[in-house]
């Protein structure tokens, strides 16, 4: 039996929400324009002692103007928290929270890139502690 201690959060899923990828029949990826795209979107919920975090990606690579790879993924996690915990529901929210569900992210994108037969989509690392520090302003 697990019981949880005293000021903490307890991960009690991770799902996958939603999944589109597209790409072109024919990419040049020699062409020197070739350009990633990230934009994430972290979106927190509260029912009882859940905290429910949706984190979304979308990701595109564009020779020019054209894009050429598209991808959309969301996933969801929920954390079981204490009343008293050591850390804000906000912070966790948008920073511990989707650095725990991310890497999920990484790997669907990256075994899709693969079964579209391209080499492997490797997002980079996220600073959720900046992203956080932007989302408020």
């Amino acid at each position: 039996m697990f019981i949880m201690e005293k000021n903490s959060f307890k991960l009690l899923n991770i799902v996958l929400v939603e999944s589109s990828f597209k790409r072109a029949i024919h990419i040049d990826f020699s062409n020197k324009n070739l350009k990633n795209n990230i934009d994430i979107d972290i979106q927190n919920s509260i029912n009882e002692n859940i905290l429910g975090v949706t984190l979304t990606l979308k990701f595109n690579t564009s020779i020019e103007k054209e894009i050429v790879i598209s991808s959309e993924i969301k996933m969801a996690g929920n954390f079981e928290f204490t009343k008293n915990t050591n850390i804000s529901l906000d912070d966790f929210g948008n920073i511990n929270a989707p650095a725990i569900i991310f890497p999920f992210i990484r790997e669907h994108l990256s075994n899709t890139s693969m079964k579209a037969g391209i080499q492997p989509i490797l997002l980079p690392p996220i600073n959720f502690v900046d992203l956080a520090k932007k989302k408020k302003k």
